[in-house]
């Protein structure tokens, strides 16, 4: 799904609902509603729950962007909602149906090619992340980029959260070290 906006009316719209503005996240409501209906479909939602999770995911997420971090705000978003959607199924004791994919949305994507290339960046990623962490620290990160709190991987993989606190710290510098390689 690519949504086709004007980068500086994103911009102007994403602080106006940050400064409250009267309408101003129903605008991004309606531009992003898209996005939300088709995440919460692919959970499965079937009583409005999910799609209310999704709408306060959005919220938060406008509230939280900053440009210039390497991310848009459509990806951002759809991170933030899918993450949002898995929290709330496990908080209500739900298998998570939804499957993790390489589903790319890019919200300032003007053609095809910008979303190819980003879904190609993003796999570069994840093999960088490979190739810089070891097994433990690669399967602790990529849990925790799911959504999943520190003490949900050590239930998953039976450790103690410490570890998979020290895993994180790890792969997170380790990750650091390298991104100025990987975005030059």
């Amino acid at each position: 799904m690519v949504l086709r906006i004007d980068p500086d009316d994103l911009t102007a719209l994403l602080s106006a609902v940050r400064e409250r503005e009267n309408g101003a996240f129903e605008r991004l409501l309606d531009l992003y509603r898209p996005l939300l209906v088709s995440t919460v479909a692919s959970f499965g939602d079937d009583d409005g729950v999910m799609m209310q999770e999704a709408t306060i995911a959005l919220y938060h997420a406008a509230c939280k962007y900053r440009e210039g971090r390497g991310t848009t705000f459509g990806l951002f978003a759809a991170i933030c909602v899918k993450n949002a959607l898995r929290s709330t199924l496990r908080r209500m004791g739900k298998p998570i149906d939804a499957p993790i994919d390489e589903t790319v949305v890019e919200s300032e994507a003007l053609d095809p090619e910008s979303t190819l290339i980003t879904a190609e960046t993003v796999r570069a990623f994840f093999t960088l992340c490979a190739e810089l962490l070891s097994p433990f620290e690669f399967r602790v990160v990529t849990r925790r980029l799911d959504g999943f709190s520190n003490r949900e991987i050590a239930d998953q993989l039976g450790k103690t959260e410490k570890s998979v606190s020290n895993a994180i710290g790890r792969g997170v510098k380790k990750i650091r070290e390298r991104l100025p390689d990987f975005l030059s």
